[in-house]
């Protein structure tokens, strides 16, 4: 079954070479790209357009269908299902190990991207105000805040709205990192986590973990746990390499060191660097010919005082006095 033409996937742009900035989106691209649905993307997205206020959605035709659940089941419909080919023991567990993820990373999540205060007004304010059209930015971020207030009470157990003292921050990041080293043991060695074959778990863990892992944060205590998990990181690095290497995106100019091969750069990357390599170029002709204008013209014009200073006998002239201050 073919998707219908003009079908496109509107979510929020990237940033730290990930394709996404955020979770619900990043694991709807997942959706996409793991069963190779022949669908367009659409990074230059207005939440405001969907109908609820938020992305993900998906347009097909005149419908609209917003969030990661209605955009599965409309791609389940239409013959991609992500979790097709595991067997019926391995979607249980698939779907075991999923929601348990949900209630130890998505607090957390929330918390440290949305309900801690300096993360917030710092880096995930911004991040989500520049993604949003003038004049919604200046309010639209809050939305995402006021989302997790609620996340935050009913899986971690406090208000973030009370001091920050009152915060049980520390019960949020124990959960977090149980979870990131049982996945870790999970995963082992394996490509993805039930083997050869992707799943909806894959697709989970690495929405969560991509962002969690990518983000600069003032204060991110799961990020250096993560760094400590080799396979975990080289789970998201491969995924972030392989299967969005052509949509990965971040706002940081790249600069290549001494130490920096081009075996070590990614394929956007070094179009990044190559096309920065061709403006400094154009940009270097563009002032030699300026100059070497500009010196032309001197020329001439030096010419032609000194040809006209000599038919009047040797009378100094307040043009000639001028001249000769610029010189």
């Amino acid at each position: 079954m073919e998707m219908q033409l003009g079908a496109m996937l509107h979510v929020y742009k990237g940033e730290w070479g990930l394709p996404s900035i955020d979770y619900e989106c990043l694991r709807a691209l997942c959706l996409l790209r793991f069963t190779r649905c022949p669908m367009d993307v659409e990074t230059n997205a207005n939440p405001l357009r969907s109908g609820a206020g938020k992305l993900p959605y998906l347009q097909v035709g005149n419908e609209k269908f917003v969030g990661y659940r209605q955009i599965k089941r409309v791609l389940d419909l239409e013959g991609y299902p992500i979790d097709v080919r595991l067997n019926a023991k391995q979607k249980h567990l698939s779907t075991t190990y999923a929601d348990w993820v949900f209630t130890h990373l998505h607090a957390y999540y929330h918390y440290f991207l949305f309900g801690e205060p300096n993360n917030y007004d710092t880096v995930t304010r911004g991040l989500y105000a520049k993604r949003t059209p003038f004049p919604f930015n200046f309010y639209y971020p809050a939305t995402y805040q006021r989302e997790a207030l609620d996340v935050v009470q009913v899986l971690g157990g406090f208000d973030i709205n009370d001091k920050i003292d009152k915060h049980e921050a520390e019960y949020l990041v124990m959960n977090a990192k149980k979870c990131v080293n049982l996945l870790s043991s999970k995963l082992g060695r394996k490509v993805w986590f039930f083997g050869d074959t992707y799943s909806e778990l894959d697709a989970i863990v690495y929405s969560y973990l991509a962002i969690i892992f990518k983000i600069t944060l003032p204060n991110n205590p799961l990020q250096n746990h993560i760094k400590g998990c080799s396979n975990l990181v080289n789970f998201i690095n491969r995924i972030t390499r392989d299967i969005f290497r052509n949509e990965g995106y971040s706002s940081t100019k790249l600069t290549k060191t001494a130490n920096t091969t081009d075996d070590t750069l990614t394929p956007s990357e070094r179009k990044f660097l190559e096309s920065e390599l061709n403006t400094k170029i154009v940009a270097g002709v563009g002032a030699i010919l300026a100059m070497g204008a500009f010196a032309a013209w001197r020329g001439v014009y030096n010419q032609l005082t000194t040809r006209s200073s000599g038919d009047y006998d040797g009378i100094d002239y307040e043009d000639d006095e001028l001249e000769e201050g610029l010189d």
